[in-house]
């Protein structure tokens, strides 16, 4: 045993001097937890007791806490939501036949996530489950309820209330009585229940080190712990182990919950079968989480009796996962299991793309695309991806007897080999419509490789709308969008910034944000929705977006814009702002003003954010250490948050 932990501290040494290097991770803390011994390694002595969002690894949590009640005979997983939350409304009546069970595997249907205030700096004040039930009430179903799982936040902040309606206590109590208390942990809770700790990890945007991430979508991705807690809570999986679960309940969610062809959801977690261990007959369940700034990798072998945490402050839980696979095969190892790395597969390129690919040709889009891909073959010699429709990046596939395989190098004269962060397309027909399929092992710098498969676009069709209607929109093209509804805290407001763009006469418009870009149907002048019908989680987090007759865009799922055009200039002659709540006064900076230095005196409750032309954030006063003077850059802008009462004196 003494050699095992010898092992894994000198596994954990290395990949710490790995991600290290990697651009956006500013600290790491690594767990790992093996037949009951453990090794914890952290950048200094304090970090090991330093607690992160664990992100969505907090959907294992409200899970179990869910499993809890259905051991006890208060929950049934096949009874509908509306038998435990009695206000839960949508505008779909398909919502009706959502069970909890889909929740837990995310085939509801429910579109995604409810963003409004879900993720606040220093600052948890936000009731998450009325936030939730309030923006379902207009939202309506983007398939029927089982119909094919795709990623959802929504559905366990359902979870979470379906745990406090039943049980007859608020989330947090229920957490630190049935999970942190039975785990003999010491750092579990949310982000309300250790709102203030200063054991909660910092964290840094652009280089600044900012308020406390709060993550306030508590079911889907509030929970709070420090890396050996988590994986205290991933050895509570552990056959024979009865501290939080029955056999019967840990084994219903560590089981593939459904037979979609790009699945492996188990209930909570996103992999119940994981290809590399499976070929060796070792069951490994994982789950990832990322919040805005802090990301989570658990793993856990339950008939081993290994549970591997890796946790960090900037970087992603993909890197996080890739890492934690490799503590996780050091330790089978030492049991005389071996695992082997994923093998980019052997293929045979051809020189011609067959006729019948022709008809592939076309836009594709979903949400796992940045906005949308213009497929082409020229001269049916390879296939043409630009990302984007119509941008200078542009990425090579030739025809294999795999499918198409991206490759590198010369391509007009035929001197390519392929691509080492290894890419199978190929295309799939169902219903009359035109999917996209990734087949990818991708590198992860020097790190064990990750293996996906998934639906990932879908090819757009004809939207005939009228020459007027396109005029509307084509103007609003042109217009530069702000977030103004969310409160004073908010992360948005780190990156606040809405474009449209239209994708030629189609009938579709883009909308670029900092969460990505995304292809909407045109209905009428005010009006756009989501349309991809990808039965995978390349359709998740899809909205519908209405103007109203201010020209406010209001987003399906919470999230309000205005023009920039219509904010006033910030002058000399402003000396002060008034504040009301969720209501944020935005400002172009006037020339006078530019690249001179301003003072703020403001209440508490109130945040400003300055922003150059290009819409990069340069000063906010949730920077730490940056103080309440800033200065005024040309052709930029000002915002300022608070709540009703408050005002800002400008010096």
């Amino acid at each position: 045993m003494k050699n095992k932990i010898i092992l894994l501290g000198l596994a954990v040494y290395l990949s710490l001097t790995l991600v290290a290097s990697l651009p956006g991770i500013n600290h790491l803390l690594v767990h790992a937890n093996s037949d009951k011994k453990s090794i914890t390694v952290g950048e200094d002595e304090r970090i090991n007791d330093t607690i992160y969002n664990v992100g969505s690894v907090s959907k294992v949590y409200v899970t179990v806490a869910v499993m809890q009640l259905v051991d006890q005979g208060k929950v049934n997983l096949d009874s509908p939501v509306t038998d435990y939350i009695k206000e839960f409304r949508m505008a779909d009546e398909r919502y009706k036949d959502i069970t909890v069970r889909m929740l837990m595997n995310h085939t509801s249907g429910i579109m995604g996530t409810s963003s409004k205030n879900a993720f606040l700096l220093g600052d948890a004040d936000a009731d998450r489950g009325q936030v939730v039930l309030d923006s379902l009430k207009t939202q309506r179903l983007k398939a029927d309820p089982g119909e094919y799982p795709c990623y959802c936040n929504d559905g366990f902040d359902l979870l979470m209330i379906i745990v406090e309606r039943v049980s007859g206590m608020d989330y947090d109590t229920f957490l630190d009585k049935n999970i942190t208390k039975k785990l003999g942990a010491t750092s579990i809770g949310t982000s309300t229940s250790l709102y203030g700790s200063d054991d909660i990890t910092n964290i840094y945007v652009d280089g600044n080190r900012f308020d406390k991430e709060y993550v306030m979508a508590i079911g889907a991705g509030g929970v709070y712990s420090n890396a050996k807690d988590t994986c205290e809570f991933g050895s509570a999986f552990f056959k024979g182990d009865k501290r939080l679960l029955s056999e019967k309940s840990k084994n219903e969610m560590n089981t593939l919950s459904t037979d979609a062809p790009y699945s492996l959801y188990g209930l909570g977690w996103d992999m119940v079968s994981v290809p590399e261990y499976d070929e060796k007959g070792v069951k490994v369940v994982s789950k990832g989480g990322d919040s805005l700034a802090q990301h989570t990798n658990l793993l856990v072998a339950p008939d081993e009796e290994i549970s591997v945490c890796v946790t960090t402050s900037g970087g992603s839980s993909s890197y996080n996962f890739s890492m934690g696979k490799a503590l996780m095969n050091i330790a089978l190892e030492e049991k005389g299991i071996e695992i082997n790395e994923l093998d980019v597969p052997n293929v045979e390129l051809k020189s011609e793309v067959p006729s019948e690919y022709k008809k592939y040709e076309g836009y594709y889009t979903s949400s796992a695309v940045d906005g949308v891909l213009d497929i082409t073959f020229p001269d049916m010699k390879y296939m043409l991806v630009k990302e984007n429709a119509g941008t200078t990046k542009e990425i090579y596939y030739k025809y294999s007897d795999k499918g198409f395989v991206r490759v590198k190098g010369d391509i007009e004269t035929d001197d390519v080999k392929v691509d080492s962060d290894y890419e199978c397309l190929s295309f799939v027909e169902k219903d009359g419509k035109n999917y996209l399929v990734s087949d990818a092992i991708s590198e992860m710098d020097g790190l064990l490789r990750n293996i996906q498969k998934s639906g990932i676009a879908e090819k757009i069709e004809a939207n005939i709308v009228s020459d007027d209607i396109i005029n509307v929109w084509r103007k609003r093209a042109g217009t530069r969008y702000v977030e103004f509804s969310d409160k004073y805290s908010s992360f948005y407001y780190t990156n606040p910034f809405v474009d449209m763009k239209m994708l030629d006469d189609t009938g579709y418009i883009m909308i670029m944000s900092s969460e990505g870009a995304c292809l909407l149907k045109i209905v009428d002048e005010n009006s756009a929705v989501a349309f991809t019908s990808i039965p995978s989680d390349a359709n998740r987090d899809i909205n519908d977006i209405n103007i109203d007759d201010k020209g406010i865009v209001h987003n399906s799922q919470g999230s309000d814009y205005i023009s920039l055009e219509d904010s006033e200039k910030l002058t000399k002659d402003v000396k002060k702002v008034s504040l009301k709540t969720e209501n944020a006064k935005w400002f172009s900076i006037d020339d006078s003003l530019a690249n001179s230095e301003i003072s703020l005196d403001r209440p508490d409750n109130s945040a400003v954010f300055v922003y150059d032309k290009y819409g990069e954030m340069i000063y906010s006063t949730h920077m730490l250490d940056r103080g309440d003077t800033c200065s005024l850059p040309k052709g930029g802008y000002v915002v300022f948050l608070g709540e009703n009462g408050g005002t800002v004196k400008i010096k």
